[in-house]
């Protein structure tokens, strides 16, 4: 018998709360675009955004330096073809129990290969330089690695989606019988120690950077770093992102990570909605990791070849602790859903 989605239709649920019920057909649609782009850049087409067109791509981490478009594209043009169609067939529920894990096994390829291995550290980059209203950077290659990260978490979710439809579940909230009310309180303890850990891999880089805002020459000997009057302030804010994010992480454990506290003013009081704190958490969390799980590599291998020293660690060590600072936030940032997500609108589980 085919499994039965278990989400409530109503109409007073927004699109968004419905979201088992249209992403994957947002993921075939991503798919045939994207398919086609590698198609177009194939047969000739410009812009094709990794390999020698793109010049600040080892140098940034990527994992597709050495990509031309005589592979990518076609490559680019399978893969979206057959995402699309298995998009469809995901959602069309098709095939036996073995292709449905071909199908899921799919999709999960495709979120992590669009999240974590075609971008790179240039995703943090051009972030942290929004808060230096600096967009210089910001170019065609930076907007399709954003691109594919969308179609990575849209891929994500109609797997999620798909698992739990083939499991009998509820499509939002994943819980059936066997595992209503069993995740709240078990999640506590291991959710706390993940966020502690998570604040702790956020300093280190935070506090290299104000150390040379403050003209301290901690892990480097490089002048025009340290106490440079034109790079006080951005070495301050590049911190301070870091340290405050570790900070707020902290709001993952805490009462005033669910209840607005007093200098919110008109929103004191009143509870935080779970997305408010997911949605950005959950960005900081992919962007992070991806920085680390590109530069980490790079970092190791300088270490080894000893072209890291006493005199400039501190411009590459402390990204060592970017990945599992962002492995970290996003184990946190689930434990903080299961204990908030609370008696699901859709199938009445709590």
């Amino acid at each position: 018998m085919e499994p039965k989605i278990n989400i409530n239709n109503s109409t007073h649920f927004s699109w968004l709360s419905c979201w088992p019920q249209w992403t994957g057909y947002a993921a075939a649609l991503w798919s045939l675009l994207y398919g086609l782009l590698g198609l177009y850049w194939f047969l000739g087409g410009n812009g094709f955004p990794f390999g020698k067109n793109d010049s600040r791509a080892e140098m940034m981490g990527s994992f597709l330096s050495n990509l031309n478009v005589d592979v990518g594209g076609p490559v680019i043009a399978i893969a979206g073809l057959v995402g699309t169609v298995v998009a469809i067939a995901m959602k069309m529920t098709w095939g036996s129990r073995f292709h449905r894990a071909i199908f899921l096994s799919y999709a999960w390829i495709m979120s992590v290969t669009l999240i974590f291995i075609v971008p790179d550290s240039r995703i943090v980059q051009n972030f942290a330089y929004l808060f230096l209203l600096h967009f210089d950077l910001l170019d065609w290659r930076v907007i399709n690695q954003v691109f594919c990260i969308v179609g990575g978490f849209i891929w994500g979710a109609s797997a999620i989606a798909y698992f739990r439809l083939t499991q009998n579940a509820c499509g939002n909230c994943g819980r059936n019988d066997a595992t209503e009310g069993s995740s709240a309180k078990a999640t506590a303890k291991w959710g706390k120690w993940f966020t502690y850990f998570a604040v702790i891999m956020a300093l280190p880089y935070g506090i290299v950077r104000w150390a040379w805002a403050l003209g301290i020459p901690l892990g480097t000997n490089d002048s025009s770093m340290v106490g440079n009057e034109d790079n006080v302030r951005v070495e301050a804010i590049l911190g301070g992102l870091c340290i405050g994010g570790g900070v707020l992480t902290l709001g993952l454990i805490q009462r005033w990570g669910v209840i607005f506290p007093w200098w919110c003013f008109f929103l004191a009081g009143k509870q935080i909605p779970i997305w408010f704190v997911m949605v950005p958490a959950m960005l900081m969390s992919t962007i992070i990791t991806i920085t680390g799980l590109k530069l980490s590599p790079q970092i190791i291998f300088m270490m080894v070849n000893g072209s890291i020293t006493n005199e400039n660690w501190g411009q590459f060590v402390p990204f060592l602790f970017w990945l599992p600072w962002g492995i970290s936030l996003g184990i946190a940032i689930l434990a903080y859903y299961l204990k908030r997500r609370g008696r699901c609108k859709h199938c009445g589980k709590l």
